[in-house]
């Protein structure tokens, strides 16, 4: 599979997006929208970068804080938008704080559809940036157990409705990467940027 460039994924992303058809793929059964009200607006970033000549994108399993709704899930770097700022430049610095990574606006490609989590009460604002900068990562260890890096054609090359049991004896749709299995609104995301990779 050839590389992706930043330039292409402008082109993609200034498109119509599939939005909630695209995310739907992906809802575990029985899950409903809820109005967008009295939501806590977060953002998260998508980060593609080259190793050894292939893509990849960071997840990060998060740690097991109480004060966190989301502790031990396997998530993209991201976080709660403060006031003042853009959702974009939320993405920034939560991937800062989370991974130890600077991003260069200049690499932001642009904007996913916003996704609302009704467990937790939050509308997510996902970015997609592309560098080809070496990457070191610095995870938090107090936000942080471990960045895990997927390989971004692995995604784009990932068939759809795969599905798997949960530690709870649940099944849901998500993507089963070789190093890690992704479910739940990140595997929503994720499945966004799938679709609309596949006009390139």
């Amino acid at each position: 599979m050839k590389k992706i460039t930043l330039n292409a994924l402008k082109m993609i992303l200034n498109r119509p997006l599939p939005g909630a058809a695209s995310h739907r793929v992906m809802w575990p059964e029985g899950r409903e929208e809820i109005p967008r009200v009295d939501l806590y607006p977060a953002a998260t970033m998508i980060l593609i970068y080259t190793r050894d000549g292939r893509q990849y994108f960071p997840l990060i399993r998060r740690s097991n804080r109480k004060d966190d709704a989301h502790r031990g899930q396997i998530g993209l770097p991201g976080g709660h938008h403060e006031p003042g700022e853009t959702y974009m430049e939320t993405a920034v610095r939560e991937t800062e704080e989370e991974i130890g990574v600077q991003i260069n606006p200049q690499k932001i490609a642009g904007k996913l559809s916003p996704l609302t989590m009704t467990h937790s009460g939050f509308i997510v604002h996902p970015f997609v940036a592309l560098t080809e900068d070496t990457l070191t990562f610095k995870p938090d260890p107090i936000e942080v157990d471990e960045v895990i890096p997927v390989a971004l054609d692995e995604l784009l090359m990932h068939p759809e409705n795969k599905t798997f049991k949960l530690e709870n004896g649940w099944e849901v749709p998500g993507f089963l990467f070789s190093n890690v299995n992704v479910w739940g609104a990140t595997a929503m995301i994720l499945n966004e940027l799938r679709v609309v990779s596949g006009a390139l």
